[in-house]
């Protein structure tokens, strides 16, 4: 169930635009506007989680930045191909960002993990950013995973607006378009869940240390006058 909870708002971006699209265009809204509505929904969730987090982040800012180019494009032209396209622009953003975070250093996959590694466990948050600091293997794979997703989003930007633009009807594109969607989300899944493993192990060798070291350097605790007794008692 959790793994289903957390599929979901993808399923939802994927599925959503496009049965909204044939929706709205079978009661008879034109193919621009039909297009931005149903384009648009997917991405309202995002706007209310960031503004329930009061905090917009870059995934926020190029959701509500998408939201307003849909409107403006929808009553600037009559192109139902140019509005369709939107979205590969920022695929390709999306995906320039991953690997400049790459180059950068600190790549966009690290602070993105964090809240489901840590899961609101201060001690396991102190691990998660003591472990970035001190194993090479760790930064290795979350630049590894941000580079092969950035690469594998600009190339479904470009492939996207191959198909868009030489597809036989605008509702063959809006379908036929998704598909590599699908293919790249799938292949980051299985990518991810293949490093999970590797990226748990070393944030748990790194909280094992810090909380031994805790431990060692800070002896006295709630229960310390009992372990005092137990010592002395063994004596």
């Amino acid at each position: 169930m959790k793994r289903l909870a957390t599929l979901l708002p993808l399923l939802l971006d994927l599925v959503v635009p496009t049965a909204g699209y044939f929706l709205l265009h079978a009661l008879g809204m034109d193919d621009v506007w039909a297009l931005t509505v149903a384009g648009s929904a997917a991405g309202v969730t995002t706007v209310v989680n960031s503004v329930r987090r009061r905090r917009v982040d870059l995934l926020g800012a190029l959701v509500c930045a998408e939201l307003v180019l849909s409107v403006v494009l929808a009553l600037a032209t009559d192109s139902p191909r140019l509005v369709l396209a939107r979205a590969a622009f920022y695929l390709a953003i999306g995906g320039g960002a991953l690997l400049a975070s790459s180059a950068a250093g600190r790549p966009i996959t690290y602070p993105a993990a964090e809240p489901m590694a840590t899961k609101g466990d201060p001690v396991r948050a102190r691990a998660y950013a003591a472990t970035w600091d001190q194993s090479a293997e760790f930064r290795r794979i979350h630049t590894r995973l941000s580079s092969f997703v950035g690469i594998g989003m600009l190339a479904y930007a470009a492939l996207r607006l191959v198909i868009i633009f030489t597809a036989s009807s605008v509702a063959d594109a809006v379908w036929a378009q998704e598909v590599p969607g699908i293919i790249l989300l799938a292949g980051a899944l299985v990518l991810i869940r293949l490093q999970v493993p590797k990226l748990r192990r070393i944030v748990d060798a790194q909280q094992a240390a810090l909380t031994s070291g805790d431990e060692a350097a800070h002896p006295v605790g709630t229960d310390a006058p009992a372990r005092l007794t137990r010592n002395a008692e063994n004596r």
